[in-house]
This record gives structure tokens, sequence and C-alpha cells, in this order.
């Protein structure tokens, strides 16, 4: 066990409060009403236990209580796991190997209600798995009968059929899967099934050719849209509209290039813009004429002696024709080539975007056609195309900017996939109506149709089906399970179990537990007490008269003693070493028991872990005093109740258990609180804090005397007078008790009930003073240690 943290709806533990526990001994001290009840109903609830408790929540608060809800940390094989408990959940599989000992253990080991003294945990599963055997038999046949009477309700479906042959043979045996593989159509056997009701209608018709020729042309103008939507797809692609910016851009940088070389060739010439667009535009007419009707033998442009310029056509002089040949080469450039190839490249890429018609009238008209047939399809196609126009827009307009592609464009959803299935589904009809035996195919049509309608129906009633082949399974299962309720076999194991691995034990152990206890006084032994359908009992009796009842003999403390040696006794008989909780073991017990118990959960604790729940604190110091002589480390939580709740968890030793220097430290602590409310202007209350310190620095002062001055010679509440610490009580000086005295004196002034004379008018102490007097027992407690150390 690691931890008990507490969720809510406890009594009135406060929430999100955690006890933890250590790996070997663990106490937990709460006094009366600190919570200590709310977390052991929790752990008896969720371990092994006798008698588990009902558990409240907190019905003095006011409100509803909440829900009981804790998680619980434990170990099992070195690694931790969490287990939320619930007051509903039945006890959990690990945690119920963790035994807990309580009043309820003393009343079932010695109580003289019940015959049954004594009797293992383990070994009244026989008794209640009779019990169980009988139970279970009552209840399977009223099961049964309430079941026979149930009408099932299966679907109808047509005859000749797969799934009508299926209902008509259903049994036991009839697989579930069967059920629900027949009854699922897939998508293509749903819309099988719609073609063919479409069919069957088609071919009802009264004539079957004009039919036919319909349902042609409806499928050429669902062909016309799907052609659309997949041209579409291809210019409006991310790739295409990505191609066209990157098209743009490359044209945009060809012609920046072939500008600044157009500026540099003719920036002297006499006219101006020559090379620009225009000028290009004369250049390319002056080309045409002069290949096609000037000189249609002779490479453009013409420059040879006596050549004739095309446009003014006079003879060109040595500067006309030098020039002639200069626009030649500029024009022929690979600058000029590559603004003409990204020019052609970018426009036609732009006028297919420009050019595409999405929307229009035709294109409306087919798509109410289709949506009295198939409504989703067209909406669907219908969404698409005007997705499709919007990003066309948001194309042109960009590329009308020469901006980037748009930021946020218009997306173009999946296209219908099944425009083209609609399509064949209309020709496949048509081609049917264009057949001549009719009948035959109506008929093959209806057996088909009738198939799938039969499946649909088993797939929409399939749970009921199913149900009905777990009603025959069970029913057909009764008569096995009522065979297995017999009880002679539980009787016969339990008697060989318990005669030949428990008795002995048993009885060996409690032998040796009451040893360890020193319970010699009263002999008391643990004898079998017989047995009865499938359960072998134990008791205890008293050796020398047998016949007395046990609990009339012992005190209360001695049958405390004797459930404990019970309980250890019944722990031996499993080879289980997992934790043990005890619930305040020692109520009832006088000083003489509680060492001895102390003593014997603490040798305990060297094997096994151990957890403590007490309020009784000269146990607990009896628990710290055993543990410190064995060597056994402790850890030590303390339970409060506070103005939030009960529970309250630290992981200390109440102030009265602490030893002398566990206080000191806790003192400090208090200083510090106290120091926080005087720099925070409230006098008052660092006053009343500090009366309360010095009160509780007077304790520590008389703890030191017995524990430190004294070397634990002599200790209140403990019934032995330890000589051998005696030695070093000869280096006490004159210092050593004045000393004390100041430090004693110094605290008595400043308690609260010491009325200070209003003359003199002494100032409290300051917080420095306060810390001063704290270190002045450290010192002399260190001081004695290291001169007898």
């Amino acid at each position: 066990m690691k931890s008990l943290t507490h969720n809510g709806g406890v009594n009135a533990l406060a929430q999100n409060q955690t006890v933890a526990f250590g790996p070997g001994l663990t106490v937990v001290y709460g006094a009366n009403a600190a919570g200590k009840s709310g977390y052991t109903r929790i752990l008896k609830r969720a371990c092994r236990a006798r008698g588990a408790e009902d558990i409240l929540g907190n019905v003095l608060n006011g409100g509803v209580p909440g829900r009981p809800s804790a998680t619980i940390r434990y170990s099992l094989d070195k690694t931790d796991h969490d287990y939320i408990w619930d007051d509903d959940n039945p006890p959990h599989r690990d945690l119920s190997r963790v035994s807990v000992f309580d009043h309820h253990c003393a009343s079932v080991y010695v109580t003289e209600q019940t015959d049954v003294a004594y009797r293992p945990l383990g070994l009244d599963l026989f008794d209640k798995l009779s019990n169980a055997c009988e139970a279970v038999r009552r209840v399977l046949e009223g099961e049964r009968r309430q079941m026979e009477s149930v009408v099932a309700h299966l679907p109808e479906v047509p005859e000749g059929t797969r799934a009508h042959d299926l209902l008509s043979r259903l049994t036991s045996l009839t697989k579930p899967e069967d059920v629900r593989t027949l009854g699922t159509l897939s998508d293509e056997e749903l819309a099988r099934m719609l073609e063919l009701q479409k069919s069957l209608k088609d071919l009802h018709t009264d004539d079957p050719q004009r039919t036919a020729r319909a349902l042609e042309i409806r499928a050429g103008r669902v062909k016309s849209i799907e052609k659309k939507i997949r041209v579409c797809g291809e210019v409006l692609s991310d790739s295409s509209i990505q191609e066209a910016f990157v098209a743009q851009k490359q044209m945009t940088e060809a012609q920046m290039i072939a500008e600044s070389l157009r500026h540099e060739a003719f920036e002297a010439q006499p006219l101006p813009n020559t090379g620009s667009e225009a000028w290009r535009a004369l250049w390319k007419a002056a080309e045409r004429y002069s290949r096609e009707d000037a000189y249609p033998d002779e490479a453009f442009p013409v420059t040879e002696v006596n050549s004739r310029c095309v446009l003014c056509q006079q003879l060109l002089r040595d500067d006309a024709i030098d020039r002639f040949r200069r626009f030649h080469d500029f024009l022929s450039s690979e600058s000029q080539r590559e603004r003409d190839r990204t020019s052609t490249e970018f426009l036609q890429r732009q006028n297919a975007v420009r050019d595409l018609i999405i929307t229009d009238d035709a294109s409306a008209e087919v798509l109410d056609e289709l949506h009295l047939e198939e409504p989703e399809l067209a909406e669907a196609a219908r969404a698409y195309l005007d997705s499709a126009q919007h990003r066309r827009v948001a194309v042109m307009n960009a590329l009308a900017d020469a901006s980037t592609p748009p930021g946020v464009m218009p997306a173009l959803p999946l296209a219908p996939a099944n425009l083209i299935e609609h399509v064949n589904s209309l020709l496949n009809r048509a081609a049917e109506l264009r057949g001549d035996d009719h009948s035959e195919k109506i008929r093959l049509i209806d057996l088909e149709l009738r198939e799938l309608v039969a499946r649909r129906a088993l797939g929409q009633h399939a749970d009921s089906v199913v149900s009905e082949i777990e009603r025959k399974k069970r029913l057909a299962a009764y008569r096995e399970c009522l065979d297995e309720t017999n009880t002679n076999a539980i009787t016969r194991k339990s008697t060989e179990v318990t005669k030949g691995a428990v008795t002995e034990q048993l009885t060996g152990s409690f032998a040796a537990e009451l040893q360890a206890l020193n319970f010699r006084h009263v002999e008391v032994e643990m004898v079998a007490a017989g047995g009865s359908r499938g359960a072998l009992y134990h008791r205890l009796q008293l050796r020398r008269a047998p016949g007395v009842s046990v609990p009339k003999v012992v005190s209360e403390g001695e049958a405390r003693c004797l459930s404990i040696a019970s309980f250890f006794a019944e722990l031996s008989t499993a080879d289980d070493r997992s934790a043990i909780l005890f619930d305040d073991p020692v109520s009832s017990l006088d000083h003489h028991w509680r060492e001895n118990v102390a003593g014997r959960l603490v040798a305990e604790s060297q094997s096994r872990q151990v957890i403590i729940f007490t309020h009784d604190i000269v146990f607990l110091l009896s628990l710290s005093d055993h543990a410190e002589r064995m060597g056994v480390a402790v850890k030590h939580q303390y339970l409060r109740r506070t103005s939030n709740g009960s529970g309250l968890s630290e992981e200390r030793l109440p102030w009265a258990a602490m030893k002398v220097s566990a206080r000191v430290g806790m003192l400090k602590q208090m200083h510090q609180e106290a120091t926080a409310l005087s720099r925070q202007g409230d006098q008052a209350g660092y006053e009343q804090r500090a009366s309360y310190i010095y009160g509780l620095l007077r304790e520590a002062w008389e703890r030191g005397v017995e524990e430190v001055l004294l070397n634990g010679v002599i200790e209140r509440y403990r019934n032995s007078v330890e000589t051998h610490r005696a030695k070093h009580l000869g280096d006490i000086s004159d210092d050593d008790c004045k000393a004390l005295n100041d430090g004693m004196s110094k605290c008595s002034r400043w308690l609260p009930g010491h009325d200070q004379a209003g003359a003199e008018n002494t100032p409290f102490p300051e917080p420095a003073d306060l810390e001063q007097d704290i270190l002045a027992l450290e010192g002399w407690l260190a001081a004695i240690r290291k001169r007898r150390s």
C-alpha cells in the first residue's frame, strides 16, 4: 500500500487529503473525530475485512452528501497502480490480499453468539459457494420460465430468399455473424437495389422505345455535366493555377529584360518609342508584306544595294540599311524570343480560364432534371460548379492585377464520383428497354430485387434476430447449468482441504502467537468444530473446561489479545506476505497487553508492511519505543480536524509524542509564522501566537529534562527504569541547571494566564528575542549531547 487519497463524499473528511504509507511500519495517529474512522472505512471496503461498515457523507454540513470516492495507490510486483475506489464497486482483486483487523474480527473470532467462534477467512468460501449454488438454481429456474414466455419479434421477409430460409431455421447454433453478414448490403448492392427498382418501373411503361430514347438523352445531358466538371478540375486545379501565375511572372520578367535592352538599342533613334509594342506590330506587318509581296524570295529585311523600304518605298541609304539590320538583330535576339514564348504561354493559360463556361442555363436545366431522380448527386454537382465559378473569378481578378494567387481562394470540393455511374445506369436501363422479352427481364429483376429487399429487412432487424439466437442459446444452456449446482462435491473438497492443510497449521500458529503475546495465564486452544454443507469449522475453547464459553471467562482485553492471535494464525495459512492493517488494535487493553501487542506488531513489520490506525497516544509511544529497540523505521502520519473538515494529514507525530529535537524544529517553523504576523503589523496576532509558542517551548524544556538531561533513565508512561543509562547523569553541571531554570522562567513569564504588573509595563519579546529563546533550548540540548557522545 502506497497511499490513500480521499476524493470526496466520505464522512466529514476534507477533500484531496492523502495519507501515505511506508514500506515497513506506518502509524497513523488521530484523536477522536480527527477523521481516522473515515479512512479506515474506505480501506475496509476496498480490502479484505471481516465486516465492512456503511459509509455516510457529511450529513452535518447542510448540503447534499457527494458520492464516496477515493484513490488507492498500491504496488504489485514492483509496479505502482492507482485504483479509483467507489462505494458501489465490488472488492478489488489485488487489494483483497490486504487483511484488516478491527473490532469485527474480535466478534468473529471469540463471540459466543455463533457456534463458529473462529473460522479462517478462506474456508468460508465453501460455505458461501454452497449457498450460492442453491441461490443460482432458484434464479436459473425463474429466468428460464421467464425466457420461455418471451415472444420473438422477427422481421417478415419474402419467401424464397436466403434471409427467409435463415429465419425459418433459426436455432441456438445459428451464428450471429452470419445474420449480420447476410443483412449487411454494400454500397454497390444498395445502388443496385435502387437501379433495379427504377428498371422495374421502366419495364412497366407503355412505350419502351420512347422511354429508352428519353433515358439516352438524359444520359447525354448528365455526361455533359460530368465533362464540364472534369474540365473545371483540370483548368482550375491548384497545379494549373500555380502554373498560370508562374507563366505570368516569367512573361513579366522577360518583358522587363526586353524593355531594358530596347532602351539601350533604340535610345538614339529619331522617333520616340522605337521598339515598343505598336512599333513591333508595324515591323511584323512590314515583314509580312516583304515576304508575301515585295520580296517573296528574299529574307526580311532586304538590305541589298538598290533595295527599297517596304513602307516608304524609297531606296535605302547606308544609314537606313544599318538601322534595318540593327532592328532585325534586336528582334531576333534570345531576350525577344523568350519574351514571345512566355507571352504566348501565359495567354494560352489565361484564355483557358477566361473562356471556361461553368454555369449557364443549359447546365442549370440538366441539374434540375437530375435532382428529380438523384437529389444528393445533383446538389453535389451544383455545389462543385458554384465553387468552380467563384474560384475562376478569383483567379481572373488576380491575373488581371498581376498579383500572386489569392491568400484565401475558394476551394474545389471533391468531384462527384457517381456521375459516370449514373450515366451508365441510365444507358443500361435504356438497353434493357431496347430488348424484346420484357416479361423474362421483369421476372429476373424481381427475383434479384426481392433478395436484396429481404437482406435489407434482415439487417434492419439484426439485433432482434441476434437476441433471439441468444435466447435460444440461454434456454439450451439452462439444463446444463442446473446440473452444476449440486453441493456434494463442495462438501467433500472443504473437508479434504481443511483437514489436510489448515487445521494443524492453525492450531500450531495460534499457540505460537499466544506465546509471543505472553498470554499464559488462561489456557486457550484452537480446535476443529465439525462441518456442514461445504464447510469445516474451527473455534476457540478452554483447554481445562471445553464446555465453557471463552468470552465468559476472559476479560474484554484478553479477548482482544485472543482475537489478535487468531488473526495472525489465520495469516499463517497463506503464503501471501501482503500488507496487513489494524484499526485501533489495543482498544480496551491495559498497559501490560498494550506493550505485548505493540511488540508483536513491530516484529511483524520486519517481514511485511504493517499499517496501524490508532487514537491511543500511549500505544503510539509504545510502538515508537519497540521500533527503536528493534531498529525498525517508522513512517508517522498525524490526522487533524479543522474548520475545513477532518482527516487533514501531516507526516509527523503529534506534539505530545514528539522527541525534543522534533519539537525544536516545529517551534522554529511556528516562529517564522509569528514573525510574518509581526512584519504585517498585526501586533496583537503576533503576541497571541508568540504566547502559545512560549507555552510549547516550556513543554519542550520539560521533555528535554527526561529525554536528554536525565538521559531517558525515567520516562512518563514507560513501565521500566533504564538503569544502564544512569552512568551519564554524573556530568550534570550547575550551568545545565541554570540554563534550564532561566529558560523555564522566561517561558512562564509570557504564558497566557500569568498576569503582568501594570506598573512594570515590560514590552512583549520581539521576534528576534523569541528566536533566541528557542535557540537557547537547542544549544542546551546540543551541548549536553556533545559532552556525552
